[in-house]
């Protein structure tokens, strides 16, 4: 992901390396295009004094619309905290995301310890800084592995749920287009490191918080299958893969387009993998087989809310930026300043949104017009399909036509198309512009999720 550039990581890189304390480097050499678009000059310029700590934080939460940073220290969650060295115990959903960096322990046959040491932290580092920036918490951190909780008191449901599927599409982002091109760079064979996922999500009377240990050593810490599970999935995913448990899909009517069947090949034969590869057997004598699902993580980062010009560089990526071109969807309907970024939140029914695709004055250096446009809106989910709705729909088409003077015009306007909807079903949905040039080629393509509760 360059939205956390790779001159930044970089000097992170060198500084671990010198084991010099970081403070304002991290921020030399950005690449400002990813923050452009959702911060100001001046919100730039605070940036610079800003310590590591915190750097992926402030160039990741302002395109999830997320103020200022997550400064909650690794360890128990603070909203049970109050639970520490105590008997007393209580019940609230979470969602556990367990994450371990594949391959690390190979690392030690080929590097020194010191070596060993910088490269695992360094990435242990940017892995948890991603699970705060998407307000989760980090839990505790285990060798090569960390486990973080997402949710809490003051979070809704849903909202903890999107919270850790988009912290886990940004984690397979950024190892694939910053972590190991860099550590390559720096001469570390890193063709075979990546992050393993599990994710899944227990309910209010699923989950039991409380305090284990002594007085003098304590944790406190949830007990719920669903956390357990969230370490079983990580141990069965791929490297750079995200493996999601059935609570956690059918707890948000997570599309199935999004998600497929892990592909195992062993012996020569293909199968897929429907289910944990372990059974449970309760005191009655029930069998349980836990069904699991791989996140396509391509599909789902295309509806990220970075720029196009981010999008459009992930490998297999639909997404077709164009200068002069944006794309957009505002909360409260027509003229709306309330800007609602892709899969930022769910928002609440009868909500009225607009989508708003904007052409400014580049376009007319760039194009052969006259150029064609179409909204496509797609309906996700058990709601959509009780009310036959599900499935793709074409909402708008208009075509731009190049304007005479448009070329000379110093203060031309640009031109808006837009869109009113409303939030109807839950689930997850999208919207899709293209826009096509004279000859029929696509020369914009972007997507906006819409999470509805």
């Amino acid at each position: 992901m360059e939205g956390i550039s790779k001159d930044a990581f970089r000097s992170l890189v060198r500084d671990a390396r010198s084991k010099k304390p970081i403070y304002k480097s991290v921020m030399e050499g950005l690449e400002h295009y990813a923050m452009d678009s959702a911060i100001g000059s001046t919100q730039r310029s605070d940036l610079g004094l800003a310590h590591e700590e915190y750097s992926i934080q402030q160039q990741v939460r302002p395109s999830f619309g997320k103020a200022d940073v997550n400064s909650a220290p690794i360890g128990a969650h603070p909203d049970f905290a109050h639970l520490a060295n105590t008997t007393n115990t209580e019940r609230h959903h979470v969602c556990a995301l367990f994450l371990d960096i594949k391959n690390s322990t190979r690392l030690s046959f080929l590097y020194d310890l010191d070596d060993v040491f910088w490269i695992k932290n360094l990435i242990l580092r940017a892995a948890s800084e991603t699970v705060r920036a998407m307000d989760g918490h980090v839990h505790r951190f285990m060798g090569d592995a960390l486990l973080a909780f997402f949710g809490g008191k003051t979070v809704s449901r849903d909202d903890s749920v999107i919270n850790a599927i988009n912290c886990s599409s940004v984690l397979q982002a950024m190892m694939e287009r910053t972590i190991i091109p860099v550590l390559g760079e720096e001469g570390i064979d890193a063709k075979d490191i990546g992050f393993r996922i599990g994710l899944d999500y227990g309910g209010d009377d699923q989950v039991l918080w409380g305090s284990y240990g002594f007085s003098s050593v304590f944790e406190v810490t949830a007990t719920s299958f669903y956390v357990d599970v969230a370490a079983k999935l990580q141990s069965m995913a791929s490297k750079n893969a995200v493996m999601m448990g059935q609570s956690i899909i059918d707890v948000i009517d997570f599309p199935s387009e999004f998600v497929q069947k892990k592909k195992v090949v062993r012996d020569g034969e293909s199968y897929q993998v429907d289910t944990l590869n372990k059974t449970y057997t309760d005191k009655n004598g029930n069998v349980t087989r836990y069904r699991v699902r791989e996140l396509q993580s391509g599909g789902y980062r295309d509806l990220l809310p970075f720029p196009t010009s981010l999008k459009s560089k992930f490998p297999g990526s639909k997404v077709v930026h164009a200068d002069g071109v944006e794309f957009k969807c505002f909360e409260g309907g027509a003229d709306s300043k309330e800007y609602y970024p892709s899969l930022s939140r769910s928002l609440e029914k009868f909500k009225s949104l607009e989508f708003r695709l904007r052409f400014d004055k580049a376009v007319y250096r760039s194009f052969d017009f006259p150029l064609s446009v179409v909204f496509n809106k797609r309906n996700y989910g058990f709601e959509a399909q009780l009310n036959k709705s599900a499935g793709l729909f074409s909402v708008v088409q208009d075509t731009v036509v190049v304007e005479r003077d448009a070329l000379r015009q110093v203060f031309f306007p640009g031109r808006t198309i837009k869109r009113t909807e409303s939030t109807q079903y839950r689930g997850l949905h999208s919207m899709e512009a293209i826009v096509k040039d004279a000859k029929g080629s696509v020369v914009f393509r972007d997507l906006i999720g819409v999470y509805i509760s």
